[in-house]
């Protein structure tokens, strides 16, 4: 399909001679009038677009026209109009309706199935069992006689074929607290366990030996750290200064020696090409014999490692050398964030030994001086990670935000000195034919109309007092420190700094360089966690062919493709974990129901008030709010009534608006909504939202009296 399009795209000649496959498809979009003529070549009509259905939890779903290029944006389709698509399909579309910032679409036909099954949930529907698929909750027949399924228990879990609703696979049932992480999984094609090829692989991998090494060079005397959460067991970096001699030493695993190109481990990677972290386990890229154990850089263990050794400045800390070097390192301590920060707040530590701790209170000193220059160009926004606790049966325990400390700022500012000069050395070594060849971080700059969009928010919020925006990236740099800084006096720092965030473009993966806009870097790439990220593996490759100057195996065309896969899935990945922790605060609040939390309202979603809840242990959890208009960050009482555990969808009314602290904010977001037909809309769309919770509940009531 992918070399159809991109004939298509080109032209394809109508005395062209092509497959059976290419004609079908080629009749396919005759069919639906998608096809024009010039010059003896076909072309797709501007109205019409091939590309990949994406589906949302909502049940609406997105389609990305292919071949993908940056900055295009996806169309919209309503879940009515999607065809019964499912993600990964690829689809005719045609536009609807069109604006600057939304295009809408509905799907005309599906011209290729990536998956051969959909999960779903098992209903009782009057006298009947069928299923009905998650997400988008489309109802599908079984294969399977009426009193077979009337078996099973209510809300069980099923893996069907879409096209004769044949059952592949029982994954279990909606109440197992357990099933979560398979569900998960499951909706993303992934699987925990790795191909018996590739375990015998990584079975099969030496210990690593100095003797068998010795043209590495030999790092292991210096005293080097890892620092990483508490629980973590994939180290993938190492570091180490030298204050005496201003050298910078930043290890990082060398997980390219052990995962050669086109082996089985290496097709597993690529595959999955991101680890997955759960509260209470991860899935990992590779297999546990190499990501907890041979690669990673454990304490007192000799490892493989690429490592930058840095000469700075020794008072103005400007880079004055850098050398990538295939060594070996040993590492003196594996510490975990808090006992760093401990060190760095107290200057005492009883458990860091006695050599790491002048060496780690210097390092930070480097690093907050790095760390101001940086931002001198690039963007420091406040960040927040929301951390789970699971019990011993996997059900939500308590959660609790996570913010930035000294520790992760001195980590992040080597780990970001690492993959500047990874990049770079990567612009240094590559000939101007061969400049797209590389794994590059690239964000581009915002577009003026999301930037014009933003200050006349943050002009109605009073942070911005300008008639005219900043045109140049200096200004624009400039202005949202003010912002910022007008922001953290009125006690918005967070909210508004979302909103700025917002307003950019997504950091992704190309072969070609652009820069990196929020870090302000001309070159930015991927390099210091190869154990949980195929694109900095390939990247390892990529820099020992130039300094070698060895051809890489692998096809060089294949690397804008590589690139596009990989920021595909590292959004999958986002997604899975995002469904994972959801489907933890459904479950806690199907236990819950009738009971009242609070919480602030953070987004309408079709004009209907979303609450993100700040009770603990909810923190973060969505409730899509009923019968209520309310304001954006307007702090409110929400109660919970109905939670659905196949969609994870959590529904509640707003019983009590709590203190205003911020007028005029509140009075900004409540003029915004006080356009009647967006208030119309909203009163149409709660209406029919409570209208299937009450279905959804006669169902539940039939189903028992049967």
């Amino acid at each position: 399909m992918t070399e159809f399009i991109h004939l298509l795209k080109e032209g394809i000649l109508t005395d062209s001679k092509l497959p059976s496959s290419f004609m079908n498809i080629l009749e396919t979009l005759k069919k639906f009038d998608a096809i024009t003529t010039k010059k003896q070549q076909y072309l797709l009509k501007k109205s019409y677009c091939i590309g990949k259905i994406e589906l949302t939890k909502e049940g609406y779903g997105f389609i990305t026209p292919l071949p993908k290029i940056n900055n295009q944006p996806d169309w919209l389709i309503e879940k009515k109009l999607l065809k019964n698509a499912n993600k990964g399909d690829i689809a005719l579309a045609k536009i609807l309706t069109k604006t600057p910032h939304k295009t809408k679409a509905k799907v005309l036909t599906i011209l290729e199935r990536k998956c051969q099954n959909v999960i779903a949930y098992l209903e009782k529907y009057q006298l009947d069992c069928i299923a009905i698929s998650i997400p988008n909750e489309i109802p599908y027949k079984i294969k399977a006689s009426q009193k077979s399924l009337k078996m099973l228990p209510k809300g069980t879990l099923l893996k069907l074929n879409p096209k004769n609703g044949e059952i592949l696979e029982i994954l279990g049932t909606l109440e197992d607290s357990n099933i979560d992480e398979v569900l998960s999984l499951s909706l993303y094609q992934r699987q925990e366990s790795f191909s018996l090829q590739a375990e015998i692989q990584a079975q099969n991998t030496k210990k690593v030996k100095i003797q068998d090494f010795k043209e590495r060079i030999n790092l292991t005397h210096l005293p080097f750290c890892t620092i990483d959460p508490k629980n973590a067991k994939d180290h993938d970096d190492a570091i180490f200064y030298d204050s005496q001699y201003s050298l910078l030493y930043i290890a990082i695993a060398d997980v390219s020696h052990y995962v050669t190109p086109n082996s089985p481990l290496d097709i597993e990677a690529k595959n999955r090409s991101f680890s997955i972290y759960f509260p209470h386990k991860s899935i990992p890229m590779l297999p546990p014999a190499l990501s907890e154990n041979l690669c990673s850089l454990q304490e007192g263990k000799i490892r493989l490692a690429m490592t930058f050794k840095i000469r700075l400045h020794k008072r103005t800390k400007a880079i004055l050398h850098t050398e990538l070097l295939h060594s070996l390192i040993k590492v003196k301590q594996k510490l975990n964030y808090e006992e760093v920060d401990e060190l760095l707040e107290s200057k005492r530590s009883s458990i860091i030994k006695t050599p790491l701790k002048p060496m780690l209170l210097e390092l930070n000193t480097l690093a907050q001086t790095l760390r101001k220059k940086r931002l001198q160009i690039g963007f420091d926004f406040l960040g927040d990670s929301l951390e789970l606790e699971l019990d011993k049966n996997t059900e939500l325990k308590s959660a609790h935000l996570k913010y930035q400390t000294l520790s992760h700022q001195l980590v992040e500012e080597c780990m970001l000195l690492a993959n500047i000069q990874s990049a770079e050395m990567l612009e240094q070594k590559t000939s101007q034919k061969d400049s797209t060849l590389g794994i590059y971080r690239i964000h581009p700059k915002p577009k003026p109309q999301n930037i014009k969009a933003l200050f006349l928010e943050l002009k109605m919020l009073g942070l911005w007092k300008h008639n005219t925006i900043p045109k140049t990236t200096e200004a624009f740099h400039e202005a949202i420190l003010r912002v910022q800084k007008s922001a953290k006096k009125a006690k918005l720092a967070i909210e508004v700094d979302k909103l700025i965030v917002k307003s950019m473009e997504q950091a992704s993966y190309a072969s070609h360089n652009i820069g990196h806009f929020g870090l302000g870097f001309k070159a930015y790439s991927h390099f210091t966690s190869p154990i949980r990220r195929y694109s900095d593996l390939l990247f390892h490759r990529i820099l020992k062919e130039k300094i070698t100057l060895t051809q890489m195996p692998s096809s060089k065309e294949s690397l804008p493709s590589l690139c596009e896969d990989l920021s595909q899935k590292e959004r999958e990945v986002a997604k899975i974990e995002q469904d994972f922790q959801d489907r933890k605060f459904a479950r806690y609040l199907f236990k819950h129901i009738g009971q009242s939390y609070e919480g602030i309202i953070h987004s309408q979603n079709n004009h209907i008030p979303i609450v993100t809840l700040s009770s603990p242990p909810l923190i973060g959890a969505k409730v899509i709010s009923l019968k209520n208009c309310g304001t954006k960050y307007q702090k409110v009482r929400i109660q919970i009534l109905e939670v659905n555990l196949a969609t994870a969808k959590i529904y509640g009314k707003v019983v009590e608006y709590l203190n205003e602290e911020n007028k005029q904010l509140l009075h900004y977001f409540s003029h915004k909504l006080q356009n009647k037909p967006h208030k119309s809309q909203a009163k149409q769309t709660a209406k029919q939202l409570i209208k299937n919770i009450k279905t959804h509940k006669r169902k539940n009531n039939v189903s028992k009296r049967t």
